[in-house]
């Protein structure tokens, strides 16, 4: 039922989203409440996980758990930024300013954390405890990693490291440099044709996970039950992932055009939790995203929904708002402070669970308070100075949830 006591459709009622030049797009605050929540995902897994902080193993395997839920967040991140880009992409935008607005919002925070990271690299001598981080700086996967392609190579040593979550943006790389073209085909598809595409690039993703059971490698870690080549594949490879941010363009194209079909409470929630609970009988190969990433892609346009219809929620609070908002510098800045608190409390040490915990949670929020300085003073100010050209009219606020866009 809708607010007013009238019986709710199954579809919603459309078209949203900016229509005409110049006309902004509906804010959507809360997806970048949402956008802190999957940050925060991240960071706690490799805070307490990745970390190795805990002396106990069974509370330590029992924290890789959070490894799935973290791959599934990376997902839910590609689909998030296909959608918010397409409700904001101005009708006649030049594939020009585009570029310009997405490499001076990625690109500054990300060279700040790619040298705090080699800097640590190069003053520590001790190996790092942790799990799946690099421990020296070779100068061909850290000039990789500083120009965001390391991910086309099919070798560990340049997809991870010397910053680890890089590898992210360096898919984020190549899906900007595609998005004014895929932009303009998803606005050709007829709208009765918008769900067989969306079907399709869907079905898509898991197929990848049991494609991926075809690639050999060698051996990376043996804590893994990937060999590198195999990991590199489906988690890493640009063109695999890009199918992520390709349906977050479809499902934004589908609210635009009124025609995404309603996802009833338990439905949003059981089927990500269905996901979960059988990644353990799944191939390995659907830890990395493809188990859960179509039930995540669900929980988008609902909670874009919200806004849309000025309905109460709890991830438009202005507190989650504001740490959405820094969630990008979170991401990138978090793995250097990680590192650098594991080598200065001692490389070959591990803690009782009450101190691990509160080593833990101390990482976290120095990686929040870290983040919201990138944000507010390498950020913004740099986005302002130089992401719009001077001639430029301002048409707008940008949208909110936009991980790459200033909010207002």
């Amino acid at each position: 039922m809708t607010a007013d006591g009238r019986r709710e459709e199954r579809t919603v009622p459309g078209p949203h989203g900016p229509a005409a030049p110049g006309s902004p797009a509906i804010d959507l605050p809360t997806l970048t409440g949402y956008r802190f929540v999957l940050a925060s995902v991240v960071l706690l897994c490799h805070a307490a996980f990745i970390s190795s902080v805990y002396r106990d193993k069974a509370v330590h395997d029992a924290l890789g758990l959070t490894l799935p839920l973290a791959a599934g967040a990376v997902a839910s991140f590609f689909i998030l930024s296909g959608f918010v880009l397409t409700w904001s992409a101005p009708r006649h935008d030049a594939a020009r300013r585009f570029w310009r607005r997405r490499f001076w919002k990625i690109v500054p925070n990300h060279v700040v954390s790619w040298a705090a990271a080699v800097l640590f690299l190069l003053v520590t001598s001790a190996p790092s405890p942790m799990l799946a981080t690099p421990t020296d700086v070779a100068p061909l996967p850290a000039l990789a990693n500083l120009f965001l392609v390391q991910n086309w190579v099919p070798d560990a040593h340049y997809y991870v490291g010397p910053n680890v979550p890089a590898w992210s943006i360096s898919c984020e790389a190549f899906f900007y440099l595609l998005f004014p073209f895929l932009l303009r085909g998803a606005r050709r598809i007829s709208a009765r044709h918008l769900w067989r595409w969306w079907i399709a690039v869907a079905a898509a993703i898991p197929l990848m996970g049991l494609a991926a059971l075809l690639v050999g490698g060698p051996t990376l870690y043996d804590w893994l039950p990937l060999n590198g080549t195999r990991l590199w594949f489906i988690y890493a490879f640009p063109p695999v992932r890009l199918l992520e941010f390709a349906l977050g363009i479809l499902t934004a194209r589908l609210v635009q055009e009124g025609r995404w079909i309603r996802v009833r409470r338990p439905v949003l929630v059981g089927l990500p939790v269905a996901a979960f609970l059988l990644v353990p009988v799944l191939p390995p190969t659907f830890v990395f995203g493809a188990a859960l990433s179509v039930p995540l892609a669900l929980a988008v346009p609902a909670l874009a929904l919200k806004d849309i219809e000025r309905r109460r929620s709890l991830l438009r609070h202005r507190h989650l708002v504001a740490l959405g908002r820094s969630s990008y510098a979170l991401y990138l800045i978090h793995y250097p402070i990680i590192m650098t608190v594991r080598q200065l409390v001692g490389t070959d040490r591990k803690f009782d669970v009450t101190t691990a915990t509160l080593l833990a949670l101390g990482i976290m929020a120095a990686s929040l308070a870290a983040a919201e300085l990138l944000h507010r003073f390498c950020e913004m100010p740099l986005m302002r100075r130089y992401a719009r050209p001077r001639s430029a009219p301002v048409t707008g606020p940008a949208v909110a949830g936009d991980s790459y866009a200033p909010t207002h």
